[in-house]
C-alpha cells in the first residue's frame, strides 16, 4: 500500500491553540483516526518517516498501529512522533511504543499531549446546531441582524446570513457585534469581511470575517467560544457547550 506521509511540525512553529484539552485526547485521536488512519512514525522531526496505520483506540490497552514498512522489532521500546494527515490538516503526538501483540501490531500508551493542526491560518471548529445561539450584527441606527456561526476560530468566523439582508462587500466593517444565547451576550466585537460565497440554500449567503483590531477581551471571548464548542463536541456534550464560554452566565 502506498500513501503520502508528512513530517511533524517543530515546537518552534506550534501554536498553543493547537493543543487539545488532555481530557479529550483519546476521543480526538479516535475521531480523527477514523477519518484518516494512515500516517507516519518519526523518531525526530529531521528523520525520514516510516508509514503506519492507526488501527484502533482501546481505553484499556492504548493505541494499536500497523507498520507499512520497517521492522516491528526495531520500534518496540522506542518513542516515535506519530503524524496522521487528513484533508484539512494533521494530527501529531508522541507515541511510546511499549510492545507488539501476536498479530504484529504495535501498542502505545494514549499520549498526554496532542496537537491538531489545520491548514487554515487558525484552528477552526464547526459551530453548534444550537437554535438559541446567534451572532448579532449591528447595522447602525439601532438595526440588528441575527446570523448563524458556521465555523469559528480565535481570529474570525464564517457566518450564514439571509441573502440581501445587508451589504456583504469584501473589506466592509461591522462594529459592535456580539455573541448571544438567550439572555447572555458577549462584549462588542468588530469584524472585517474577507470573503463571501453562496450559502447552502438559495436565499442564504456565507460571509468569512476576521477580527478587526481586537483587544484582549475580544481575543479571550473568541478563543473561549471556539474551545468550548470543540471540547463539548469531543466529549459528546455539544448541547451544553455554552457552559464553558467565558461570556456566558
Amino acid at each position: 500500500m502506498k500513501f503520502n506521509i508528512y513530517p511533524p511540525e517543530t515546537p518552534a512553529v506550534i501554536d498553543p491553540n493547537w493543543k487539545i484539552d488532555p481530557r479529550f485526547i483519546a476521543k480526538t485521536i479516535e475521531r480523527e483516526g477514523e477519518r484518516q488512519p494512515y500516517g507516519g512514525f518519526y523518531p525526530s522531526a529531521t528523520d525520514l518517516g516510516v508509514p503506519m496505520e492507526l488501527l484502533r483506540v482501546d481505553p484499556a490497552q492504548g493505541l494499536m498501529f500497523k507498520l507499512h514498512g520497517g521492522s516491528v522489532a526495531e520500534f518496540i521500546g522506542s518513542e516515535q512522533m506519530a503524524v496522521l494527515c487528513g484533508p484539512n490538516g494533521k494530527m501529531q503526538f508522541k507515541a511510546q511504543i511499549a510492545k507488539a501483540n501476536e498479530k504484529g501490531e504495535l501498542i502505545a500508551a494514549i499520549p498526554n499531549e496532542l496537537i491538531l493542526i489545520q491548514r487554515r491560518k487558525q484552528f477552526r471548529t464547526l459551530g453548534p446546531p444550537d437554535e438559541d445561539f446567534n451572532f448579532v450584527l449591528s447595522l447602525g441606527a439601532g438595526q440588528e441582524l441575527l446570523t448563524k456561526v458556521i465555523d469559528i476560530s480565535s481570529g474570525g468566523m464564517l457566518l450564514d446570513i439571509r441573502l440581501d439582508a445587508t451589504q456583504v462587500d469584501i473589506g466592509r466593517y461591522w462594529h459592535d457585534c456580539y455573541f448571544e444565547r438567550l439572555k447572555s451576550r458577549s462584549g462588542p466585537i468588530d469584524l472585517q469581511i474577507k470573503n463571501n460565497r453562496p450559502g447552502a440554500q438559495l436565499d442564504r449567503i456565507r460571509v468569512g470575517c476576521e477580527l478587526y483590531e481586537p483587544n484582549t477581551r475580544v481575543l479571550k471571548e473568541m478563543e473561549s467560544t471556539r474551545s468550548a464548542i470543540e471540547n463539548a463536541r469531543v466529549a459528546s456534550k455539544l448541547n451544553r457547550w455554552y457552559l464553558n464560554a467565558s461570556w456566558y452566565d
